[in-house]
């Protein structure tokens, strides 16, 4: 049986942004809030792999003291980043088990494995799934047991108990393949978005209210669930200015890094949930905090969008 990479900082906030005094940038206007769930560090280098006709979750979970998954098969990739307590991690491919302690953070490849709280104080734990069937039930809770691997040392098939979600949301990401497609972004059947070992996952969900704009700005990967609301984004394409994508409640994304503007539409807000990665890892700016390294809002305007849409 081999060893998981070894997984150590939560941090919550209500972001508010940096000033931005860069004269051609355009920076975010408007109002908005923003609750940071937690942050982890990423131990290894890695890939989330979203593939399209599939649901991705985001959620936030406790298992208590000697809670268990049981054995469980991930169709898509499993991003984990411990904020509390220490997550004993077994998975099938290799017979790997390894410990996740607070504050840090693994993405598993799709297949079988199994959580487990060995320690005495509950675990909290954000969690990020790919490749979920459409309006399928909450991934780790609900669903059968499965058998075991067969992998000295490991238990044979448990009885999920003492795990449950807290926060969680669900999105479908077709939208966004068809719109990538639209645009000329051949993306495939999926989209990859790879993290760095050393930087941060985070979760976080922002309540941006209607007239709001993000500015043009440049972001960490992640992939993001609107809950409420119209969202729409902005880019240059074929030497004009263009809506690329437009999000309804219920519709989720996948970006990988790039430049682009933001806008809430309609009289309604919009909450929409980060799930992201590639964070500077050390002082713990608040998510929203405009620098390169987080969501850099000093970008100034491609010459084909001179302004900001408002």
């Amino acid at each position: 049986m081999r060893k998981l990479p070894g997984l150590s900082t939560v941090f919550a906030t209500v972001a508010v942004l940096a000033s931005v005094n860069v004269a051609s940038a355009t920076p975010p206007t408007g109002q908005f809030s923003s609750t940071e769930y937690g942050r982890a560090q990423q131990v290894a280098n890695a890939k989330v792999v979203a593939p399209t006709g599939h649901d991705v979750l985001s959620s936030t979970y406790m298992v208590a003291p000697g809670g268990d998954t049981g054995w469980r098969t991930g169709p898509g990739t499993t991003a984990l980043a411990v904020t509390k307590g220490s997550l004993k991690v077994e998975q099938a491919e290799g017979c790997a088990s390894g410990d996740l302690a607070a504050g840090n953070a693994l993405v598993l490849p799709p297949g079988k494995f199994r959580l487990h709280n060995v320690g005495q104080q509950p675990v909290e734990l954000l969690a990020n799934f790919t490749g979920l069937p459409h309006g399928g039930g909450a991934p780790l809770v609900d669903g059968p047991m499965e058998a075991a691997p067969p992998c000295a040392g490991f238990a044979a098939a448990i009885v999920a108990n003492g795990i449950s979600t807290g926060k969680s949301f669900r999105g479908d990401p077709s939208p966004y393949f068809e719109q990538s497609h639209a645009g000329g972004h051949a993306y495939g059947a999926s989209q990859e978005l790879p993290l760095e070992a050393g930087k941060d996952a985070f979760m976080t969900t922002v309540t941006l209210q209607p007239g709001f704009s993000t500015g043009w700005f440049a972001h960490t990967p992640h992939v993001a669930i609107l809950t409420k609301g119209t969202w729409a984004f902005y880019a240059p394409r074929n030497g004009k200015c263009e809506k690329v994508e437009e999000y309804h409640a219920g519709d989720a994304w996948i970006h990988p890094v790039h430049r682009h503007l933001g806008v809430v539409e309609g009289n309604e807000p919009a909450v929409i949930t980060l799930f992201g990665f590639n964070l500077r890892h050390g002082e713990p700016l608040p998510v929203l905090d405009s620098n390169p390294d987080h969501f850099d809002f000093t970008q100034a305007p491609p010459s084909e969008c001179p302004t900001q849409l408002r």
